[in-house]
C-alpha cells in the first residue's frame, strides 16, 4: 500500500442499507420477493393480472425514488465541495459576521460593527474584558438602520489604556419613543485560516470559528 493513503473497502451491495442496526429492503430485495412469490404461487389459482401489475408499478416507483435520492446526494456533495473551495478565497481578507468578540492590540483603534433593524435615536455600545468585567461605554448617538460601525480607542471609562487581549461588546439601541431597536453585533477580523468540520467550511477569525455562510461582508485589505 502506498504510504499516506488509507485503504477504502469496496461496497459490495448498494441495493439495501443498514438503518439503526436493521437492514432496509432495496430494489433488489423487492425483486427477489416478487420472483419468490411468483414461483411459490398455486398454479391452479395464480396471481391476478391487476395484482401483478400493481406490484410491478411499486417496483418501478421504488427504483425511480432510489435513482432520485442518489442524484440528489451527488448534487449536494458537488454543491458542498464548491462552497468549501470558494471559502478559501476568504483567507487574508477582513470579514464581518454575527458575533461580539474581538482581539484588541495596544495602540490600535478598534472598529465595532453592528446592524440595526430600523433607525435608532440612541445607540450605546458596552465593552467587556475576557472575564466579563465592564470596561467602557461608547455613545454612538442616533444611527440609521443597517450596518454601522463605532470606533474604540482602547481606553476605559477613566481614560486609561487597557491591556491587549480578548474583549466582547454589546449594543443597546432605542427609537425616539424609547422603544428598543433590535441590534445584531458583528465580529470583524482577518481570516487567518479555514477549517472544515463535517463538510462545513468555517473561517477562523480572531481565533474563533465562524461558519462561512454567516459572513455578511468581505473587505480587501489595502
Amino acid at each position: 500500500m502506498i504510504s499516506g493513503l488509507d485503504h477504502v473497502p469496496q461496497k459490495t451491495d448498494t441495493s439495501s442499507q443498514i438503518i439503526n442496526g436493521k437492514k432496509s429492503l432495496g430494489k433488489d430485495d423487492f425483486m427477489k420477493l416478487l420472483v419468490t412469490q411468483l414461483s411459490a404461487q398455486d398454479p391452479l389459482s395464480p396471481m391476478e393480472s391487476q395484482d401483478f401489475s400493481a406490484q410491478l408499478a411499486q417496483f418501478s416507483s421504488l427504483e425511480q425514488m432510489t435513482s432520485v435520492n442518489d442524484n440528489l446526494k451527488k448534487l449536494l456533495d458537488t454543491q458542498t465541495a464548491q462552497a468549501n473551495a470558494s471559502a478559501v478565497n476568504y483567507l487574508g481578507k477582513s470579514v464581518d459576521a454575527p458575533g461580539n468578540g474581538f482581539q484588541y492590540k495596544s495602540g490600535q483603534v478598534q472598529g465595532l460593527g453592528y446592524s440595526l433593524d430600523k433607525d435608532a435615536a440612541s445607540v450605546k455600545v458596552s465593552i467587556f474584558d475576557a472575564t466579563g468585567n465592564h470596561v467602557a461605554t461608547l455613545d454612538a448617538g442616533s444611527q440609521k438602520s443597517g450596518s454601522n460601525t463605532v470606533s474604540w480607542n482602547g481606553k476605559n471609562d477613566a481614560g486609561i489604556a487597557v491591556a491587549e487581549g480578548a474583549y466582547t461588546f454589546q449594543v443597546e439601541a432605542a427609537d425616539g419613543s424609547d422603544n428598543a431597536v433590535q441590534a445584531t453585533t458583528l465580529s470583524s477580523g482577518v481570516v487567518s485560516g479555514i477549517a472544515f468540520d463535517n463538510g462545513v467550511a468555517n473561517a477562523i477569525v480572531n481565533g474563533v470559528k465562524i461558519p462561512a455562510n454567516l459572513i455578511s461582508r468581505v473587505n480587501q485589505i489595502q
